[in-house]
C-alpha cells in the first residue's frame, strides 16, 4: 500500500480529478454573474438606475467586445440587447437570475454526482487492494490475525476513507474557488466590508482547526476501541462452546461491558467537544451578518455603498460561510482519514508478501527436479530450536516419510515443504527457484498440502473439491461472452475502472488440464477418482441416497428411479427377501412406520404437518376424533410413557438406547414422569390438562410396533387407522395442499429422499442383517440401471456448512485429501493429515493415497518407521535434528 492517501488517490483517479477541475473552472463565470445580477435588479430595475432621465425603455443583455487603448481601442458590438420597459426589465433580470441559479445548481449536481461515483469507485478499488494484499500474506503472518478485526477494517474502517476519496482534491478546490469568488466580489463592492468578512473567515480558519485537534485524537481512540471490541466479540463467538461448557458467559459479558463503558466515555467526550466547536463556529459565522447590517447599513445611509451593492454583498456572504465551514470540515476529515489510512496501511504492510499471481503461464519445474534444503533453521518465539541447520536433498519423484514425535522437526519440515511456514532461515529450492518466490498460481500447479485441520468453505462437496482447480484465468474470449449485453458491458467497464477482476467468479475458472480431463462433462468423473483414492466414495453415496432432487429435474429423469423401485421389489420377491421390507401400499398398514406416518401416508413438505407437531394440528385431531382414534392414541402414548419411564430412568441422555427404541426425547422424560404419576393417581387420562394430553398423543403417534413391542397394533386398530388415512386425504383442506406429498407407488416423490423413493417402504425391524442385505441388493439395481452416477452427483451437492461442521472429522479429512489429489499435483505434502482415523484406517488410506500418487512425489509425516514401510525414503527426526536418512526401497523391505 502507498503510505500516502493522496498519492494513492491521484495515481488511480487523476483523469477524473482533472475533468472535475475543468468543470469547476467552467462554473466560476456563471457563479460570478449570479452574484452581480441581484445588484442590477435593485439598482437598475427597482431603483430605476437604467431609466434615469425619464427614459421609458432600457436595453438588457447588450454585449460588445473592446480592445485596450494601446491596441487601438476598437469596439465590436456582439449583441444589441433587448429593449424593455421597466416592469418587463425587472422580470427579465429576475428570470435571468433564476436561469443562473439553475445553471449553478446543475454544475453542483454534476460535480457532486461525479465525486460520489469517484469515491465509491475508489472505495471498491481500496477494499479489493486490501483483500488482494491479505491473500499474499505469508501463513505465519495471517495466522495471528483476528478474522473479525480484519473483516471490520476492510468493510467498515475504510468506509470513511472511501467517502473522503471523492473529495480529496476536488472538494478543497471547489470550496476555495466558491469562497474566493464570493469574497472577491464583496471586496469589489466595498473594501471595508470585504476586509471585515476576511478577518472573520481567517479567524474561523485558524481557531476552529486548533479546537478540533482534540476531536481527532478522540476519534482515533474511538476507532481503536471499536476495532478491539469487534475482535473480542469475534473471539467470544468462536469460543462460545467453551464459554457455555465452563459457565464463563457472565465473565465475558462483564468484560464486554467494560469495553462498552470505555467506548461510551470516549464517544461522550467526543460528543461534548463536537458541539462546543460547532457552537463557536456558528457564533463566528453569525458575526459577519451583524457587521454587514450595522456597518453596511451605515455606509448605505451616507451614500458610500449603494443599496443594490449592499444587497449583493449580503447575498454573496450568504454563500460564504458554507464553503468555509465545509473547508474546515474537509481539513478535519483529511487529518482523520489520513490517520485511518495510515493505520490500515500499517496493518496491511507486513515485512514480506508472497509474490503476486500475474495470470501468466506458470513456469512449472520438471517432475524430476529435486528439492534442495540448505542450512534451514527455525526457532519459536521463545528462541527454542525447531529445526537446526538442516541441509537435505529430496529426489523426485519418490515417496518420503518424515518420522518422529508430533511437534518435532518433522512437522515443521512438512509445513515448510508445503509452504505453510516461511519464517525460516536458509534456503528451500525446487530446482533453481526458492519456494517462497513462487506465486500461489504457480505453486498450486506443482504442490498440494493437507494438514491436520481440514479447511472447508461453506458450499457443496463439489465446490470444495473443485476449489483446487479454480485457477485458470478466463481468456478474452470468455470475457467477450460475459459482456455480450449492455448491462454486463457496464459491469465490465466499472470493474476495469475500479481495478477489480474483469471476469466474475461466475465465469469458468476450472483448470481442466490439471484435472486431466477434456471439459466440464468429465468433472464428476475426476472428482470420483479423487474421492475413491481418499476412501470417501461411500460417504458421498450416502449423502446422495439421503438427498432430494430439485425441481430442475424432469419427470422423465425421475421416472428411472420409479423403475428402480419396481426392479428392487421384483428382486426382493425373486430372492425370497420380500419380508425384509414393508412397502408403502395405500391399502395396507405399514408396520415399520409410526402411527402418524401411517395416517399421513405421505411426506410432509411444510411445518403444518411435520411429525414433531402433528399432535397439535387441528385438522389431524378432527380426523382422529371423527374416527374415534383420539382416546386410543392417548392411551398408546401413556403406555409408551410408562415404558420409557420404567426403562430409561437413570440413563444418560446420550445413551444410544434412546435413539433406537424411545418415542420420547431424553429432555422430555421428567415431564412424562409427572404425567404418568398423575394418571396413576387419578386412574384416567381424561382428567389431564390439555397440554399433557397433547404430549401423550404425540407419543402415541410416534409408536412403531416392531420397535416398541407393546402389542398395541391390532387388526381392529389398523382398520380404523386405514379409514382415518382415507378420510385425511379425502377431506384435506385446500390450505394444506402444498404441505404434503402423498405416497403413490407409480410416482416419484420429490419431497422424499432418493433412497426412500427407491426402497419405497420401511426395512423390517428385528431381522438380522436386514438393512445390509436390502441395501446391497438396492445398490446392485442402481448400478445396473446406471443411476449410480446421478446419485453420486447428488451426493456431491451436499452442503458442508461453515468449516465443514455438517461433516464428521473423518469425512472432512477425506474430502480435504480428495481436494489435494484432484488436480494431480507433482508434490503432495501430508502433515498429520490422518489424525481423524484409527491406525488401521490411516494405514489403509495412506496406501490408497500412495497408489494415487504413483510416479509422483509424496511427503508424509508418520509416527514411527513401521508405519512408513514401503516408502522410498525414511527421514527420522529426534527433536529439531535428523537422526537417520535411510533409503528404503520396496525390494529391500521385502
Amino acid at each position: 500500500m502507498d503510505p500516502s492517501l493522496f498519492r494513492y488517490v491521484w495515481r488511480h483517479s487523476r483523469g477524473e480529478q482533472i475533468f472535475l477541475l475543468l468543470v469547476i473552472l467552467a462554473s466560476l463565470p456563471f457563479y460570478w454573474i449570479s452574484l452581480e445580477v441581484p445588484k442590477h435588479i435593485v439598482n437598475q430595475a427597482i431603483q430605476g438606475g437604467a431609466f434615469e432621465g425619464g427614459k421609458q425603455t432600457a436595453r438588457l443583455f447588450e454585449m460588445s467586445l473592446s480592445l485596450p487603448d494601446f491596441l487601438g481601442g476598437t469596439t465590436w458590438r456582439i449583441f444589441d440587447g433587448i429593449e424593455l420597459t421597466r416592469v418587463p426589465f425587472l422580470f427579465a433580470l429576475s428570470l435571468w437570475f433564476l436561469v443562473l441559479v439553475l445553471i449553478n445548481g446543475a454544475f453542483k449536481y454534476v460535480i457532486n454526482i461525479r465525486k460520489g461515483i469517484l469515491g465509491e469507485r475508489m472505495l471498491r478499488r481500496l477494499r479489493f487492494d486490501l483483500f488482494s494484499i491479505l491473500m499474499r500474506f505469508r501463513p505465519e503472518d495471517i495466522a495471528p490475525l483476528k478474522p473479525a478485526e480484519v473483516a471490520g477494517m476492510i468493510k467498515d474502517e475504510v468506509d470513511p476513507i472511501g467517502g473522503f476519496i471523492g473529495d480529496a482534491f476536488i472538494q478543497p478546490i471547489f470550496l476555495i474557488t466558491q469562497a474566493g469568488t464570493a469574497l472577491l466580489f464583496i471586496m469589489m463592492q466595498s473594501p471595508s466590508l470585504g476586509l471585515a468578512a476576511l478577518v472573520v473567515v481567517l479567524a474561523q480558519a485558524i481557531i476552529i482547526p486548533i479546537l478540533r485537534r482534540e476531536q481527532i485524537r478522540l476519534g482515533r481512540e474511538r476507532q481503536l476501541a471499536s476495532r478491539q471490541l469487534a475482535g473480542r466479540i469475534g473471539e467470544a463467538i468462536e469460543t462460545a462452546p467453551a464459554l457455555h461448557t465452563f459457565g464463563a458467559t457472565r465473565y465475558v459479558e462483564a468484560e464486554i461491558g467494560d469495553r462498552l463503558g470505555g467506548l461510551y466515555r470516549i464517544r461522550a467526550d467526543l460528543f461534548r467537544r463536537k458541539f462546543a466547536v460547532k457552537f463557536l463556529n456558528n457564533l463566528l459565522a453569525q458575526l459577519t451578518p451583524f457587521i454587514f447590517y450595522a456597518a453596511g447599513g451605515y455606509f448605505a445611509l451616507i451614500g458610500t455603498v449603494s443599496i443594490g451593492s449592499l444587497v449583493a454583498v449580503i447575498n454573496a456572504y450568504k454563500d460564504l460561510p458554507a464553503p468555509i465551514n465545509d473547508l474546515i470540515t474537509w481539513d478535519q476529515q483529511r487529518q482523520d482519514v489520513q490517520v485511518k489510512y495510515e493505520q490500515v496501511s500499517a496493518q496491511f504492510s507486513p515485512e514480506r508478501l508472497l509474490p503476486p499471481a500475474n495470470g501468466k503461464a506458470a513456469a512449472i519445474p520438471p517432475a524430476d527436479t529435486p528439492i534442495q534444503l540448505t542450512s534451514v533453521s527455525v526457532q519459536d518465539a521463545r528462541g527454542v530450536s525447531l529445526l537446526d541447520r538442516l541441509s537435505l536433498t529430496l529426489e523426485r519423484p519418490g515417496h518420503i516419510a518424515l518420522v518422529g514425535p508430533a511437534g518435532a522437526g518433522r512437522d515443521i519440515l512438512a509445513r515448510i515443504l508445503g509452504r505453510q511456514f516461511l519464517a525460516y532461515q536458509g534456503s528451500v529450492k525446487i530446482g533453481d527457484a526458492e519456494i517462497s518466490s513462487f506465486s500461489d498460481l504457480e505453486l498450486s500447479q506443482i504442490l498440494s498440502f493437507v494438514g491436520p485441520d481440514p479447511l472447508l468453505s461453506p458450499g457443496s462437496i463439489r465446490d470444495n473439491i473443485l476449489f483446487a482447480a479454480q485457477r485458470r484465468p478466463p481468456t478474452l474470449g470468455d470475457i467477450s461472452v460475459l459482456v455480450s449485453d449492455n448491462a454486463q458491458y457496464k459491469t465490465f467497464l466499472e470493474a476495469r475502472r475500479s481495478g477489480n477482476p474483469l471476469v466474475s467468479a461466475d465465469a469458468d475458472w476450472t483448470d481442466y488440464q490439471a484435472l486431466g480431463i477434456a471439459g466440464p462433462q468429465e468433472v464428476d468423473a475426476a472428482i470420483r477418482r479423487a474421492l475413491d483414492a481418499a476412501g470417501a466414495f461411500a460417504d458421498i453415496n450416502r449423502f446422495g441416497v439421503r438427498g432430494r432432487f430439485d425441481d430442475s429435474h424432469s419427470d422423465a429423469f425421475l421416472e428411472r428411479f420409479v423403475r428402480a423401485r419396481q426392479v428392487v421389489r421384483e428382486r426382493l420377491a425373486s430372492k425370497g427377501m420380500s419380508h425384509l421390507v414393508d412397502p408403502f401400499d395405500p391399502q395396507l398398514y405399514n408396520a415399520g412406520a409410526s402411527v402418524g406416518e401411517n395416517l399421513l401416508f405421505g411426506v410432509p413438505k411444510g411445518k403444518k404437518l411435520h411429525m414433531d407437531s402433528l399432535q397439535r394440528n387441528p385438522f389431524m385431531r378432527s380426523i382422529l376424533e371423527a374416527e374415534a382414534l383420539l382416546e386410543p392414541l392417548i392411551d398408546f402414548g401413556l403406555r409408551v410413557a410408562e415404558m420409557a419411564v420404567e426403562t430409561f430412568a437413570g440413563l444418560p441422555p446420550e445413551h444410544p438406547v434412546f435413539e433406537r427404541y424411545s418415542a420420547i426425547r431424553p429432555e422430555d422424560l421428567p415431564r412424562f414422569q409427572e404425567i404418568v404419576d398423575s394418571v396413576h393417581a387419578r386412574g384416567t387420562t381424561r382428567a389431564l390438562s390439555s397440554s399433557a394430553r397433547t404430549r401423550l398423543l404425540g407419543a402415541g403417534l410416534a409408536y412403531i410396533e416392531p420397535r416398541h413391542r407393546l402389542g398395541l397394533i391390532t387388526e381392529a386398530f389398523t382398520a380404523r387407522a386405514l379409514r382415518a388415512r382415507h378420510s385425511f386425504r379425502s377431506h384435506l383442506p385446500s390450505q394444506y395442499s402444498d404441505e404434503i406429498e402423498f405416497y403413490d407407488p407409480a410416482r416419484y416423490m420429490r419431497a422424499a429422499p432418493v433412497g426412500d423413493n427407491i426402497l419405497f417402504g420401511r426395512i423390517s425391524y428385528g431381522i438380522a442383517n436386514a438393512p445390509e442385505r436390502v441395501y446391497a441388493l438396492a445398490r446392485g439395481v442402481v448400478e445396473e440401471l446406471g443411476l449410480d452416477k446421478d446419485i453420486f452427483a447428488l451426493g456431491l451437492n451436499f452442503e458442508v456448512g461453515k468449516n465443514g461442521w455438517q461433516l464428521q472429522p473423518a469425512q472432512r479429512a477425506r474430502i480435504a485429501i480428495a481436494r489435494a489429489l484432484v488436480a494431480n499435483p507433482q508434490i503432495l505434502v501430508m502433515e498429520n493429515a490422518l489424525l481423524a482415523f484409527s491406525s488401521s484406517e490411516a494405514e489403509e488410506l495412506l496406501h490408497s493415497v500412495r497408489s494415487a500418487m504413483q510416479g509422483r512425489t509424496l511427503i508424509a509425516t508418520v509416527a514411527s518407521a513401521s508405519q512408513a514401510e514401503g516408502f522410498d525414503r525414511i527421514i527420522e527426526f529426534d527433536g529439531p535434528r535428523i537422526v537417520t536418512r535411510d533409503i528404503v526401497t520396496l525390494a529391500q523391505s521385502a
